[in-house]
């Protein structure tokens, strides 16, 4: 049902939305916060969490191998098992987005700024025409959907994260409001479904407790 809300937004956003936001913002945010919404954007770039999630894997994989006494190794294996599935639901989420950005070939809002033109080229590859799904968007939310998983007490810290860095997508006019959020909800749904996958198979994924 969620799903089906947010697609419904996402098509409204498409036809009434999109178009005079990006134009309003385009004009009123400046300079000094281009320079704040480029910081939080970065945290939605893929690399680093690949980057860190990998090296946190090996390392706990490592501290695993190397444990003299069963707690010790029990508790890095289940360090090393919640990073893999931070990993994995990067991992799927964005080779969906990558799919649906080339099927869709939505043209970027520097094409309504420069030329005008606003709508889609399906089956495109080039950088300007694969606005939909936000990439951004969908990393942030992956990796904030599974750190409220992990570690859940601090849910209220992954919650703003999520929603300042899928924001500056559209305050730095890189994207449309409906590309963020169905690159939102492709993170949050590919999260949860493979933590419903995993605890059907027995695996905890939690290292936190919630208040």
């Amino acid at each position: 049902m969620t799903f089906a809300w947010v697609v419904l937004a996402c098509l409204l956003s498409i036809a009434l939305l999109d178009q005079p936001l990006a134009l309003a913002l385009k004009a009123r945010v400046d300079g000094d916060w281009q320079g704040f919404w480029r910081v939080l954007t970065a945290l939605g770039s893929g690399w680093p969490w690949y980057t860190l999630g990998l090296a946190t894997w090996g390392v706990c994989r490592w501290r695993e191998a190397r444990s003299r006494w069963p707690d010790s190794s029990a508790r890095w294996a289940a360090r090393a098992r919640a990073t893999a599935f931070l990993l994995a639901g990067l991992a799927l989420s964005g080779v969906l987005v990558t799919a649906l950005k080339a099927l869709f070939g939505r043209l970027r809002p520097v094409w309504l700024f420069r030329e005008g033109e606003y709508g889609f080229a399906p089956l495109s590859f080039e950088w300007a025409a694969n606005s939909f799904p936000s990439g951004h968007s969908q990393t942030i939310w992956a990796a904030m959907t599974a750190l409220m998983l992990i570690f859940p007490r601090h849910w209220p810290t992954w919650v703003t994260l999520g929603i300042l860095v899928a924001a500056s997508r559209l305050f730095l006019t890189v994207h449309y409001l409906s590309d963020v959020l169905m690159g939102s909800l492709i993170g949050i749904a590919t999260v949860v479904l493979l933590a419903r996958w995993a605890r059907r198979r027995g695996h905890d994924i939690r290292l936190g407790n919630p208040r």
